[in-house]
């Protein structure tokens, strides 16, 4: 009898644990309170407009799209070379192009800097900002607005861990910015010039 006492006492431990570990998963809040409690989240101008593009796609139905087999969208395959097209035109992205969208807006790229570099991909936007003048950051003193550069994927970092991504369409459809374990495959953080 002692011995299903302490069987059925273990097994409600286990059971106790694992609603305590679902629920601090379930709120990442929670999550980012503890782990990112020092981080200050101040935003700035690109970070603000990460959002404004991002809520947009989401509210809109943005599909994904990289013209090959990994487009998960209804309809034609395409996409616009400015987010103001996108309203009328295709209402498709990627992430190279969603980063992009978002550093025109700004005044940061031409729209021909747009066309020659978001089309080739995230490495090759990720080289284009660097060449153009991008401070590399260290993982460590990331924060919001930066450009956080993967090898063959980009984003915006949004703050507590998290980022403004438009790498597949549930990150589309995620409030952002949304809550991904980026730091461990993060090859670059770049910084506008004027940040």
């Amino acid at each position: 009898m002692k011995k299903v006492g302490i069987i059925v006492s273990i097994y409600i431990l286990i059971i106790l644990i694992s609603i305590g570990v679902i629920f601090a998963i379930k709120n990442t809040s929670l999550i980012d309170n503890i782990i990112y409690k020092n981080e200050p989240v101040v935003e700035n101008k690109v970070s603000i407009k990460a959002k404004e593009i991002h809520d947009y796609m989401r509210e809109n139905n943005y599909g994904y799209c990289t013209y090959d087999n990994r487009c998960n969208h209804d309809g034609d395959c395409g996409l616009n070379v400015t987010f103001e097209a996108s309203k009328n035109g295709y209402h498709n992205t990627c992430c190279a192009t969603y980063v992009s969208w978002v550093l025109q807006e700004l005044g940061y790229i031409t729209k021909q800097e747009h066309i020659d570099n978001y089309l080739n991909g995230a490495n090759n936007l990720t080289r284009f900002l660097t060449n153009k003048g991008w401070k590399e950051v260290d993982k460590e003193d990331i924060q919001p607005g930066d450009i956080v550069c993967y090898n063959g994927h980009i984003a915006i970092y949004g703050g507590r861990g998290r980022q403004y991504d438009a790498g597949n369409r549930p990150l589309l459809q995620q409030s952002a910015p949304a809550r991904v374990y980026w730091p461990m495959s993060v090859q670059k953080v770049l910084r506008a010039p004027d940040l």
